[in-house]
């Protein structure tokens, strides 16, 4: 009976002896074929394990060899040469017959192998066509010794001296596990394209021998480097015919510039040189480039000091922030003046039978070196209207104009300027005056410009018939319109290629800005006033309003305050502006602005632009769509304190879509720039709350020219 018990146990224990080995061996066939060679730590970690549970459960001889033959792999790949030995000593002690495998084995291990157990490496692994790398003899002993030396310098942080080494060894030798590891320390050493080359040329060496390990390895180096490399491209100045660009001292191709280019992290030095009217000038820039990043160096060309450019010049060309802004810096046929004249002709209707007809004009003289500049304009505003509030009241339609001027002027010879200016316009019985001045500060290398300012306008308003000059004495004078204006901004250049401008506005108005010809219907407060519908028509409006008509009267102070961001960002061959406005008064108004603008450049000639706009606001607090009265027996009328009948001042929303184009008649480079700009916008307004009318849809368009010399 117990010859029968002993049995059972033995075999069972055969069984899973036998269960054991076949676990073992293949937890160490997939630890030498997923983290062999590419991830040594983990992979000596799980073959420690593998060894932990031979011990405990018990393996067979030839199993507990093959932990011990790829634990010395291992460990010769880390460059732990005694524990390498040691393993494959205890390999021989496990399994007599244990033997390098047919793969995997560098010419460091097979030596290793040989001085610890006495034995030659079997004659498969010497060869190379089945992707082995070949046995230590000749020049291959002197490649083992340069790899030895690359992972002891790897272990030891010193990445430079195993770069060296293992170039060393591969002008010996082509061994891709040697240059999947000389990938490595490159790619730890910052040297991410050349990382990217030797991993690349691992791979193609795998594939060529069917080496799985390697193939495998080298795809997922390859990847991971393709996704942390940086790229650089270049935005070359307009106009300059002998540029030559150079990256860290290599020369970049002309006609290549606006590619991508892959390039290793860390610090890089742009040069460039041109001609610009007729000038030798230079671009010499440091970048910090970070991994992934992509960076777009916008090439522009500033001469170097010399006997033909003045101190005035010099500080010019420092602030410039564009090839064209530096070029104006520069004497251009010894001249240091820049003229601009333009005039456009705009034009708008709207579906309540409004137009206007704008002519306008405008020239501008600019010093760039000297930092003065002198302006003027002049519009007439041709106004026609037929308004239902104009048939409302039997008035007949009416065509007036509009004349208006101004004049600007400013000085800023270097970080801090100041800039004036004085308006004037005109219509009948209406004539303001707006002075104004502007001061401006250059922070902290540019980065930074704060700006402050203060206007004083004077309206004065008048109601009868205006004598020949609109600017004298108006007959009666019915009441002057009093404004102070505050305004505060910052400009932040956030990048290269992006601008940030906040700001807020304080406007405080006293005064009767009541329209002198604007009559209010009054309804009977409780038969009448609270039945009126939105959009009642003017013939509703005469059946059931009361018989008096009063004229608009307003409050007489109103403050006004408002704040608002524009964003400015290039992108390649286009610029994005975002607008965004809050608006607030003490007649309870609140109001808020989006607008949106996609500039694309087409071409060197052309450029267009997609517009948006969306605008909605509350009415005033003492807005009504029906104001009503009260009529005594004695004649007496009791009317509301304030009165309006302006839609503006009602709820409603305003939408805009439109967009514009501009072409460019000459070279950008040119001594004479000219061109052509059209803008085309159709606007939509609902209004919440009105008399006559609810919806108003508005065409505006100018066609405008402009020259620059």
């Amino acid at each position: 009976m117990s010859v029968v018990v002993g049995l059972a146990l033995f075999l069972f224990a055969a069984r899973s002896w036998a269960s054991e080995d076949a676990a073992v061996h293949d937890a160490v066939q997939q630890i030498m074929s997923e983290d062999y060679p590419g991830s040594l730590g983990p992979a000596k970690r799980k073959l420690q394990d593998q060894l932990a549970t031979c011990i405990k459960k018990g393996c067979s001889a030839g199993v507990k060899g093959e932990v011990y033959v790829a634990m010395g792999m291992v460990a010769s790949q880390l460059g732990q040469v005694d524990e390498a030995k040691q393993a494959f000593k205890s390999a021989q002690q496990a399994d007599p017959s244990a033997k390098l495998p047919s793969s995997g084995v560098t010419p460091a291990i097979k030596a290793q192998w040989e001085e610890a157990t006495g034995k030659n490496a079997p004659a498969a692994a010497a060869g190379g066509d089945d992707g082995e790398e070949p046995a230590a003899t000749g020049g291959v002993a002197a490649a083992i010794k340069l790899i030895q030396e690359a992972l002891k310098a790897d272990q030891e942080g010193r990445l430079e001296e195993c770069i060296e080494k293992d170039r060393a060894a591969l002008k010996i030798e082509e061994m891709p596990r040697t240059r999947l590891h000389l990938a490595s320390c490159e790619s730890r050493n910052g040297k991410l394209v050349d990382a990217l080359k030797d991993a690349q040329k691992a791979l193609e060496i795998g594939i060529a021998k069917k080496d799985a390990g390697v193939m495998k390895v080298a795809r997922t180096r390859v990847k991971e480097l393709l996704e942390r490399i940086p790229h650089v491209t270049f935005v070359p100045p307009p106009g300059v015919a002998d540029l030559s660009v150079k990256f860290d001292d290599r020369p970049v191709p002309t006609e290549a510039l606006t590619k991508k280019f892959s390039v290793d992290p860390g610090r890089h030095v742009v040069v460039a040189e041109g001609t610009v009217n007729g000038f030798p000038a230079t671009f010499n820039e440091e970048y910090d480039i970070k991994e992934k990043e992509l960076l777009t160096v916008r090439i522009t060309l500033k001469p170097p000091a010399n006997d033909y450019i003045t101190p005035g010049q010099i500080k010019c060309m420092l602030a410039a922030k564009s090839q064209e802004d530096v070029q104006k810096c520069l004497p251009q046929n010894r001249k240091n003046i820049v003229i601009r004249i333009a005039g456009d002709l705009s034009g708008y209707g709207d579906t309540n039978s409004v137009a206007v007809y704008t002519p306008g004009i405008n020239a501008s003289v600019v010093s760039p070196t000297a930092g003065w500049n002198v302006g003027a304009n002049f519009i007439v505003d041709a106004v026609s209207a037929a308004s239902p509030d104009i048939v409302s009241t039997a008035s007949p339609p009416f065509e007036e104009y509009r004349y208006g001027g101004g004049i600007t002027g400013g000085y800023k010879p270097g970080l801090y300027g100041v800039q004036g200016s004085g308006l004037v316009s005109s219509s009948p019985d209406y004539v303001s005056y707006t002075a104004g001045l502007r001061l401006t500060a250059d922070l902290f290398d540019k980065l930074v410009t704060p700006t402050i300012g203060y206007a004083y306008s004077i309206d004065r308003i008048g109601r009868g018939t205006n004598p020949p000059n609109y600017l004298d004495t108006f007959n009666p004078l019915k009441g002057t319109l009093h404004t102070h204006e505050l305004e505060a901004g910052v400009t932040f250049v956030m990048s290269p290629t992006a601008i940030l401008l906040v700001g807020g506005t304080a406007q405080f108005e006293r005064g009767d800005q009541s329209q002198p010809y604007r009559y209010i219907p009054m309804f009977d407060a409780d038969l009448v006033a609270p039945f009126v519908p939105n959009g009642a028509t003017v013939d509703l409006v005469n059946r059931t309003r009361l018989p008096i008509r009063p004229l608009e009267q307003l409050p007489t102070e109103r403050d006004r305050f408002a704040v608002g961001a524009r964003f400015n960002k290039r992108l390649n061959n286009a610029t994005l502006r975002l607008e965004q406005r809050f608006y607030i008064d003490t007649w309870g108004l609140k109001a808020t602005s989006t607008d949106a603008r996609h500039m694309v450049d087409l071409s060197r000639h052309l450029r267009v632009w997609p517009h948006l706009r969306l605008h909605a606001q509350t009415g005033v607090n003492f807005f009504q769509l029906a104001y009503s009265a009260l009529l005594d027996p004695g004649g007496g009328v009791v009317l509301p304190l304030y009165r309006t009948g302006d839609r503006e001042l009602a709820p409603l929303i305003t939408a805009t879509a439109g967009g514009g184009v501009r072409i460019a008649l000459s070279e950008p480079e040119g001594d004479v720039k000219y061109g052509i700009v059209i803008v085309g916008d159709v606007m939509y307004t609902r209004y919440l709350k009105a008399l006559y009318v609810t919806t108003r849809t508005a065409v505006y368009g100018s066609v405008g020219f402009d020259v620059e010399f």
